[in-house]
C-alpha cells in the first residue's frame, strides 16, 4: 500500500513539473506580438515562438493573453503570476523522543487558487506512515505578507487523516474466571481497526521564486490529529492524539 501510495504521488508531482512552460500571446511594448511557449527568468522573459528563441527585458511586455483569453498581471519584479499554484512539500513530523514514531516522515501536495494578490485557496492530500500508513486530505488557507518574488506566509490547513491500514493496536480485558478450579482471572485481547481522524495544521513559512514559475518555500508549524481505533467485536474505541512540531520544505509550481 506505501508503495502504491507513492507511486500515485509522484504522479501527481510530475504534473506541474512538465507543464511550466506557458503558452500564450505576448505582447511587446514596440507593438510586436509573439505566438508561443514563455518562462520568466529573473528580469527577462524568454520566448518559443516559430521554432525560434527570444530574450526580452521583462520591463520590454506590455501584456500577455494566455491559451484561455485570460491577461495575466505583473508585479513590481515584472514577473507573471497565474492564478493557480502547485506546492509539493516533504519534511518530518516530530515528536516527543519516547513516542514510538517520534519523527515520522510527511509528504503532500497541493494545488492553489489564487483569488486575491496575497489570499489563496487549496486542497491536497500526502502520505503520512505514524504506526499506520495514513492519507491526509485537507483544505489550504494561505496568506503572503507582500507581493515580493520573497515573501513570509501564514497558512491554516484542516482535513481528515484517511487510514490505509488495518490498526496495529490491542486492547486487553481481564475476566473472572468463574469455572476454574483455582480462583483467578483470565485475559482476552482485541485487535484495533484503524479508522483516521480531523487534523488541524497552522504555522508560518518563507517563499523564494527563483522565477515566474518555479520557487521554494520553508514552513515550520504545529500539527494536531486525533486518530481513532475501534474493536471489531464490541463498542471498544480507543483515542490517541497526536501533537507535533511540523518542518518542511517546499517547491512551488506557478
Amino acid at each position: 500500500m506505501k508503495k502504491l501510495l507513492l507511486f500515485f504521488f509522484a504522479i501527481f508531482v510530475a504534473f506541474p513539473v512538465f507543464s511550466q512552460l506557458e503558452k500564450g500571446h505576448i505582447h511587446l511594448k514596440n507593438g510586436t506580438v509573439l505566438k508561443g511557449k514563455y518562462q520568466f527568468s529573473d528580469d527577462k522573459i524568454h520566448i518559443i515562438s516559430a521554432g525560434n528563441l527570444w530574450t526580452f527585458e521583462a520591463s520590454e511586455v506590455d501584456t500577455i493573453i494566455d491559451t484561455r483569453n485570460k491577461k495575466l498581471n505583473f508585479n513590481r519584479d515584472f514577473s507573471v503570476e497565474s492564478a493557480l499554484f502547485y506546492r509539493i512539500e516533504a519534511g518530518l513530523l516530530i515528536g516527543n523522543s519516547q513516542n514510538s514514531q517520534s519523527a515520522p516522515f510527511s509528504l503532500t501536495g497541493s494545488v492553489n487558487y489564487r483569488f486575491e494578490p496575497r489570499f489563496s485557496l487549496g486542497a491536497g492530500f500526502g502520505a503520512e506512515f505514524f504506526n499506520e500508513s495514513y492519507l491526509p486530505v485537507f483544505l489550504n488557507l494561505e496568506y503572503k505578507l507582500n507581493d515580493n518574488f520573497s515573501s513570509p506566509y501564514v497558512f491554516l490547513k484542516g482535513g481528515y487523516q484517511i487510514a490505509l491500514e488495518d490498526g496495529s493496536m490491542f486492547y486487553y480485558d481481564v475476566y473472572p474466571a468463574w469455572n476454574s478450579i483455582w480462583p483467578g482471572y483470565y485475559y482476552a485481547h482485541d485487535n484495533l481497526n484503524a479508522k483516521g481522524g480531523v487534523l488541524i495544521h497552522p504555522g508560518v513559512g518563507y517563499t523564494h521564486m527563483f522565477s515566474s514559475g518555479i520557487g521554494m518555500s520553508f514552513a515550520f508549524g504545529y500539527q494536531f490529529h486525533r486518530l481513532q481505533y475501534k474493536a471489531e467485536e464490541d463498542d471498544y474505541r480507543l483515542d490517541v492524539d497526536y501533537n507535533r512540531l511540523v518542518i518542511k520544505i517546499g517547491i512551488l509550481f506557478n
